[in-house]
């Protein structure tokens, strides 16, 4: 294996969080992550990162027949045809196939964000930005870059409200109750890297951050002037 080949390192990392690593390769990469800080570095942040995610998605009630099902496979309550026996093998098949499908997408997604990348370190703090019906628009991490400079990086979520007339600013909302201060407008598709000014950085972990709607282009006052859709506050990992 390519122990130092830092793509593999998150795909499996990434699968090991999500489950989708399995047996002997499961066991293996434990051994690693016990072995190699690197590896146990790039675990830390995939853990933290897809669950983050995971939050953002919301709960469903399953269906009355879906409860039935796993009593009658637990409990066998009834017998299941030669027919019903072919189709629950092809079912979980199915599902295994697309939990791996899943795994993958998702890893070749958020590689894109993963701390080996030159232009931002491993996140000390992250955010999630959500409307009031918890739905989330924007994933934030905050690090510094190469240049020692603190940076955010948004990363738009697939429940973002996109407004295609429309931008969305970030904004610092100070503890101390003055007035908001602007981050700079947020991707509605994507993801983008804000610079945080030095004299903010300080402030960040303290304050609330806020996305209001603005005209193309930004806040034509320097104040929020549109509705204030999504919050959230930076928290440290």
């Amino acid at each position: 294996m390519r122990y130092d080949n830092q793509q593999l390192i998150d795909m499996l990392s990434a699968e090991y969080v999500l489950g989708s690593l399995k047996g002997a390769a499961r066991i293996r990469f434990e051994q690693l992550i016990q072995q190699r800080a690197d590896w146990a570095k790039a675990l830390n942040w995939w853990q933290t990162h897809l669950h983050l995610l995971a939050e953002t998605v919301p709960a469903v009630k399953p269906r009355k027949q879906v409860w039935q099902q796993i009593e009658n496979r637990l409990w066998n309550k009834t017998a299941p045809s030669n027919a019903s026996n072919l189709w629950r093998i092809l079912n979980w098949r199915n599902t295994a196939l697309l939990s791996t499908s899943l795994a993958f997408i998702f890893a070749t997604f958020l590689v894109l964000q993963a701390p080996n990348k030159p232009s931002i370190s491993e996140p000390t703090a992250v955010a999630m930005l959500a409307n009031d019906k918890a739905q989330a628009g924007w994933l934030l991490s905050f690090a510094n870059n190469a240049g020692s400079n603190a940076e955010i990086r948004a990363n738009s979520l697939a429940s973002l409200q996109i407004k295609n007339q429309n931008a969305y600013e970030l904004w610092v909302l100070p503890a101390d109750k003055s007035k908001p201060i602007s981050l700079g407008l947020l991707p509605q598709k994507g993801n983008k890297v804000l610079v945080v000014p030095a004299n903010l950085v300080a402030m960040l972990s303290e304050s609330g951050l806020a996305v209001s709607v603005e005209p193309i282009g930004g806040s034509p006052t320097g104040q929020p002037t549109g509705a204030v859709l999504y919050q959230g506050k930076l928290v440290k990992v």
